[in-house]
Formats: structure tokens, sequence, C-alpha cells
């Protein structure tokens, strides 16, 4: 599918950044290529804060086709800019892999992913929102603190022994049934 396309998992909305600058925001799929490339930068960048804290231990296992609802792209001027996935777990709905490009960071475009993913958790029935970020990344902490983000304990499938994970919870404010124009 395309980014024009409006009814499937590609559909585009425009918006503009407080600099003035256009925002497009596309739904695409978690095998796209550019939404890959982001999360080969991503991991790029971040991968060796943890290197020498994980040593030879396993990864959780990343997100899956299977169970991801949800890929954000943020496109600036042409340029995928930065990117977000909300997963499906059995148990709960998990923002992943939320990345900012470098060259569009202090832009607002991280509270504005993480608020576009809260709002399609929203309109899954979500009615809280769980993520897990690393204590070697200050930016991540301080970004999901200041958007409402209440600190957890370390959940499944992160391991709490290894000393690495950090893991947030938001509760979500699910819109009301509306009856007869009134919400409820």
């Amino acid at each position: 599918m395309t980014a024009t396309d409006a009814q499937g998992p590609a559909a585009a909305t425009r918006h503009a950044l407080p600099d003035g600058r256009p925002l497009r925001w596309e739904r695409t799929d978690w095998d796209e290529a550019r939404a890959a490339s982001l999360r080969a930068a991503m991991d790029a960048e971040i991968g060796p804060r943890y290197a020498a804290l994980r040593g030879d231990s396993p990864r959780p296992a990343p997100p899956t086709r299977e169970d991801v609802a949800v890929v954000l792209l943020a496109v600036v001027d042409g340029e995928v800019a930065a990117t977000g996935t909300l997963r499906r777990l059995p148990e709960r709905w998990e923002v992943k892999r939320l990345f900012i490009g470098a060259n569009h960071r202090r832009s607002g475009l991280a509270s504005a992913v993480l608020a576009r993913l809260e709002d399609e958790a929203r309109e899954r029935d979500a009615a809280e929102l769980f993520l897990q970020t690393g204590n070697r990344q200050p930016e991540a902490i301080a970004l999901y603190e200041r958007q409402g983000w209440h600190r957890v304990e370390v959940f499944a499938p992160y391991d709490p022994a290894d000393g690495i994970s950090v893991c947030f919870r938001k509760e979500l404010n699910v819109a009301l049934p509306v009856a007869g124009g009134q919400a409820l």
C-alpha cells in the first residue's frame, strides 16, 4: 500500500511542527523499509550503551509483524524523521521502538509520536499503556516522566535481574460513549 491509501495501514495525515515545518503522519507496516531503517539507526546508536552490561545475556524478543498493531512514521520536509510502534501483547498494550532521527531532535517530535501512539491505543479501547526503556537512556526516561508516565516494576518479557530495564505505565483517559450528542 502507499501513503496515499487512506483505508490501509499506510494512511497519512498532515500536521505541522511548532516551528511551522510540515509534518505528515503515516501508518505503515512493521516490515516497511523506512521504519526498519530508523529502527536500525536506533540499534546502532543505543546498542553500544548496553554492550558491557548485557555481555552474552540474550535480549528480549523484538516485536513481530503479528503482534504489532501500529507503526507510525513522522515525515518532515519529505524525510522520515521519527517512528514509534504500538504492540499488542496478550496482557497489555506496549509502546515500542520510539526513535527520532538525529537531524530532527529537539523539535517536539518525541512527544508528538508518543501522543499519537497513546491516541492509537485509545482507539483500540486500551485503558492503560506500558513501555520499557533502559537505564542508560536518561533522555527517554525524562521524556516519559514529562509526559505523565509512571515507573512500575519491570514486567515480562524484561528481566528485572539484569539491572537495565526501566518500565513505565500510563493510564489513558478513554473517551466516554456519546448518547444524544452529549458525552456520558
